[in-house]
């Protein structure tokens, strides 16, 4: 598909969505997004989970972020790259079509964001270190 704002670009996204993906994953990635879209518009943190709770597994995560993306932009080229975390988990990262389409690239991204995660991950242990969680107040109810 190409980027661009065309009148039915969304509509285009959504029919390739549903092809690629099946109902039960297209229901998941549109139902978090309308979600996510709805916590953000009344102010609110959004945090990505499945059903119970559960982690939202690879193949959600990586199209939840391109309709977010297409959402976001009115762009439908862009692409979701894999990333590496610092904790070993994989992460996703948004990216134009040529990033994607060149190793050297697509690899200089995740380098960049692996080091910038494994700087915050550090950054965090350190202000846990200097400033450990107060002990929970004693309510009576322990």
């Amino acid at each position: 598909m190409q980027g661009g704002r065309g009148g039915d670009f969304l509509d285009a996204y959504l029919a390739a969505l549903a092809d690629r993906c099946g109902p039960a994953v297209f229901e998941a990635v549109v139902a978090a997004v309308r979600d996510t879209c709805a916590m953000l518009a009344d102010g609110h943190p959004a945090v990505l989970a499945g059903p119970d709770g559960a982690a939202f597994a690879p193949r959600l995560q990586r199209e939840y972020l391109g309709l977010m993306a297409v959402l976001m932009t009115g762009r439908t080229d862009l692409e979701v790259i894999a990333v590496p975390a610092a904790d070993g988990t994989q992460g996703w990262a948004v990216v134009e079509p040529e990033i994607a389409e060149d190793p050297e690239s697509a690899e200089a991204v995740r380098a960049r964001l692996l080091a910038a995660e494994t700087d915050r991950v550090r950054a965090m242990e350190v202000v846990t270190a200097a400033f450990p969680p107060l002990p929970r107040p004693w309510t009576g109810q322990d």
